[in-house]
């Protein structure tokens, strides 16, 4: 089925007019070519974010292609909603045929079966939430991998999401169990990728709520910090209910992540404007220090530098279990 926004050449020759004017149209800037013979309105392509122009091209393959294609790795992670970091140049695609797993013209081939955890989301094959997790797991880095079996394992509400939504921002469907994450770990071929996801497995949590806090804590492995307790639970002198990140109880250290989404995007603050939402989180942060907690912050920048992070962490008391 063909997204309503996308112009095809094809079309335009079923009715009887000259396809080559599409091309003029996208020199001429009126048109984006968004993959070959399909094309979409300029301005319509601007509002788009990646992961949505993701969308875009993977749909315009899905109408090009003669056989339908399977989509795999990066490219199902988005569709299904799981804690990917950024958004893959290409399509990714399986292929059974040994001899075509190339990558050329935006997509990249890899090796795989066509018939065994294969899901339909929408108008898209694609591989299964177990299958995408584990396949995707054996090959990232560190913690990336951890962020994609964390968001798998998340339990949460995805009423209301449209399938074939590229814009996710939880995963779609039930949760991963282990054992079906395990069961896919057992049936990868190489030993040494077996190896890795199985370690990656191990040290996930269905706790962590967003990326950002599933890479702070790989990164906390691999600086070898005390493991923390996630999402921990507080009572303030208001009454109310404060929910951390992060908590070593043994310190009465808690552990905030700042993602900008907190404050930027409605759906997170509710009907509070950012200054509203600020000043809450600062109010918030003084009634834990009234409890006699300290509280240690970091955004991505921080988290994604190991020195900074570190001294963020060593601020709060926390040493590397490396040094001790």
């Amino acid at each position: 089925m063909a997204n309503p926004e996308l112009i095809l050449a094809s079309d335009v020759t079923r009715i009887g007019q000259d396809a080559r004017h599409l091309a003029k149209q996208a020199k001429r800037g009126e048109l984006v070519r968004v993959r070959r013979g399909a094309y979409i309105r300029s301005a319509y392509w601007a509002k788009l974010n990646e992961r949505q122009r993701h969308g875009l091209q993977a749909a315009a393959l899905v109408n090009a292609a003669k056989t339908p294609p399977l989509f795999n790795l990066q490219t199902a992670a988005l569709l299904w909603g799981l804690g990917i970091v950024g958004v893959p140049r290409r399509l990714c695609t399986v292929t059974e045929d040994p001899r075509g797993g190339r990558s050329k013209h935006g997509i990249r081939r890899s090796l795989g079966s066509l018939d065994s955890g294969v899901a339909q989301l929408g108008d898209f094959s694609v591989t299964d939430k177990v299958r995408t997790t584990m396949e995707l797991a054996a090959t990232l880095n560190f913690a990336e991998a951890l962020a994609i079996v964390d968001s798998s394992r998340r339990k949460q509400r995805w009423d209301g999401l449209e399938a074939n939504n590229w814009n996710k921002d939880k995963a779609w469907g039930p949760p991963a169990s282990v054992d079906e994450l395990a069961d896919a770990v057992s049936a990868l071929t190489s030993f040494s990728r077996k190896r890795r996801a199985e370690s990656i497995l191990d040290l996930s949590s269905d706790k962590s709520e967003s990326v950002g806090e599933s890479m702070s804590r790989a990164q906390m492995i691999l600086l070898n910090f005390p493991a923390p307790n996630l999402q921990g639970s507080f009572t303030l002198g208001n009454g109310r209910t404060a929910r951390t990140d992060f908590w070593w109880p043994e310190l009465n250290l808690v552990g905030e992540f700042d993602g900008q989404g907190k404050y930027l995007r409605p759906g997170l603050r509710g009907n509070q404007t950012i200054q509203q939402a600020v000043m809450a989180e600062k109010t918030r942060e003084n009634g834990l220090r009234a409890l006699g907690l300290t509280v240690v912050r970091w955004d991505w920048s921080d988290m994604m530098n190991p020195r900074v992070f570190a001294r963020i962490l060593n601020d709060g008391g926390l040493r590397s279990q490396r040094a001790a």
